[in-house]
């Protein structure tokens, strides 16, 4: 792979549960040897479930790969069809689910690359 980029087939790549939610992702991060942004896809499979949470300091970016989605903002409950990107700053709870019978696939980015910036709420 050239020193000027990476890439990767994130069907190929190794899905690792959250250590909060244990809810299956790929991390980016690694993957490609991100430092100026964390990316992730996670994949929801029907009744999966990630943290309700805020982050103390990533804005974070949320694009709905394959679903429509369901995501948690605050008290509201959105469906986010497929297509959709999504900018969330860092106080704003959050939490993304999955209460349908089809698979959901986010992709999401915070940055600054804050590592373990999540703060857990409760419900």
């Amino acid at each position: 792979m050239s020193d000027g980029y990476s890439a990767i087939d994130i069907t190929d790549a190794d899905r690792t549960p959250s250590a909060s939610s244990g809810t299956d992702n790929v991390d980016l991060v690694s993957e490609l040897g991100c430092t100026e942004m964390r990316p992730r896809v996670w994949e929801l499979a029907p009744g999966d479930a990630m943290s309700y949470h805020r982050q103390r300091e990533q804005e974070e970016f949320y694009y709905v790969l394959s679903g429509p989605a369901r995501l948690r903002i605050g008290d509201e409950r959105l469906d986010v069809p497929e297509g959709t990107a999504l900018r969330i700053p860092p106080e704003t709870p959050r939490q993304v689910f999955n209460d349908t019978e089809h698979d959901h696939q986010w992709l999401i980015v915070g940055a600054p690359p804050a590592e373990d910036d999540g703060v857990v709420l409760e419900d």
